[in-house]
């Protein structure tokens, strides 16, 4: 365990409005707020951080990221699973917040301007990959926890440069730019990277383990690179199982050519479990954020069932994050999302009712049916839930900002003793 500080000499404001006390499994919301019309100052001061951190010290954080994750995702996969009075793993958690997601200008996010938001503590544009909206580089909650000495990774099911993962590592205008991203996620020497996106590791001549040669222009072998730079490299199932993650400190994973192909295998429950087990020697503690990517690319296309699947999907890469943070009092564990994506509403039919295409039977029989009132994305409040020392900051309402700000408490940086 590393030394505390004993005393804290730090002014700041207390969140403005105490306790959300909203449970996730209340009535479903029927349909999706639209757009802010404002667009206030981008370069006004954020939120505040909080004021205080609980007694416990915080050696390790799990950031888990539902990408496109709305609370009625949450509520279709429980009910598609559990019932009506099921609870999902991410809804049992102690602590419950609601996030606020619109960008620097108060506009519908992208995962790109959330990402960094939750990754840095400012507000962005849209596109924009640990930038600000003049395109200077911010400093990520990864990279602080890097400073303190610690273990860091990145997980998901898209590919490892799409923008929520790279946001915590690169820095970029354009989050399209893969080939830059993947070359900074290796500057960046980011302990554990697990995901899809090969293509932009390897050159237009180069064969990976995957279908297809990369797309990088250069000639750069950004896997070789990666073995030279001292990397375990794996891009199978197969490898994943016969990997020991004693004799692993640093990993590259890559388990398809673009984002992960379903059924994810390794599935994001096992890349978690994998991440944890190897991050977790290193004594200085570790930064984790584990994304479950294509809940939004199955939202922007209406596939209801993938959605869901990927929820619970999700939510099992939950339970491994929570599993761990039981049996260790000094792991911060926080669940949430970047934003919502398609406007999911549920309505619940009444028995022998049917309710179209995209209608769904719970394990007792009653029916509920999903539809859709966009194909992008909504300012939809986002559920955040919490666990461990320190969680009880993100209770109540506030911007995607301010989990930064808890983060960065928990790893006392910038905290005067």
């Amino acid at each position: 365990m590393r030394d505390r500080p004993q005393t804290i000499s730090l002014v700041l404001l207390i969140l403005s409005i105490i306790l959300f006390s909203c449970g996730p499994n209340l009535a479903p919301v029927l349909s999706a707020t639209t757009a802010a019309t404002d667009q206030p100052d981008p370069t006004s001061t954020p939120l505040p951080p909080p004021a205080s951190l609980s007694e416990e010290p915080v050696l390790n954080i799990i950031l888990m990221i539902g990408d496109g994750m709305g609370p009625n995702h949450r509520l279709a996969a429980t009910y598609f699973l559990l019932g009506e009075e099921g609870e999902l793993v991410m809804d049992s958690l102690p602590v419950r917040g609601m996030t606020q997601t619109n960008n620097a200008y108060g506009q519908l996010t992208d995962s790109a301007a959330s990402a960094t938001a939750l990754a840095t503590g400012i507000k962005t544009s849209n596109g924009r990959i640990g930038t600000d909206i003049k395109g200077e580089p911010l400093t990520t909650i990864l990279e602080l926890a890097q400073e303190r000495g610690m273990a860091v990774g990145l997980v998901t099911t898209t590919e490892i440069a799409h923008a929520t993962p790279a946001s915590f590592a690169a820095h970029v205008s354009s989050r399209n730019d893969q080939i830059e991203i993947s070359s900074q996620l290796l500057l960046a020497k980011v302990d554990l990277l697990l995901g899809g996106g090969e293509d932009a590791f390897l050159p237009l001549s180069t064969e990976g383990c995957h279908s297809g040669a990369g797309t990088r222009q250069d000639a750069r072998d950004l896997v070789k690179e990666a073995i030279a730079a001292g990397y375990t490299t794996i891009c199978s199932a197969q490898e994943f199982q016969n990997l020991d993650p004693k004799v692993t400190s640093k990993l590259l994973g890559l388990f398809a050519e673009g984002g992960m192909l379903r059924p994810f295998a390794p599935s994001l429950a096992q890349m978690a479990e994998l991440a944890i087990a190897i991050l977790s020697q290193d004594p200085d503690g570790f930064f984790l954020m584990i994304e479950g990517g294509q809940i939004d690319w199955a939202s922007h296309g209406w596939d209801a069932q993938n959605a869901i699947n990927d929820t619970v999907g999700f939510d099992e890469a939950v339970q491994v994050a929570l599993s761990y943070a039981e049996n260790d009092a000094e792991t911060l564990l926080i669940v949430t999302a970047d934003h919502e994506t398609g406007g999911m509403q549920i309505e619940l039919l009444p028995e022998g009712l049917s309710g179209g295409r995209q209608e769904f039977e719970m394990p007792d029989g009653k029916t509920f049916n999903i539809r859709w009132s966009t194909s992008g994305h909504t300012d939809v409040g986002i559920p955040t839930t919490a666990f461990g020392p320190g969680s009880e900051l993100l209770s109540g309402i506030y911007e995607n900002t301010h989990i930064f700000d808890v983060m960065k408490l928990a790893l006392w940086i910038g905290v005067a003793d």
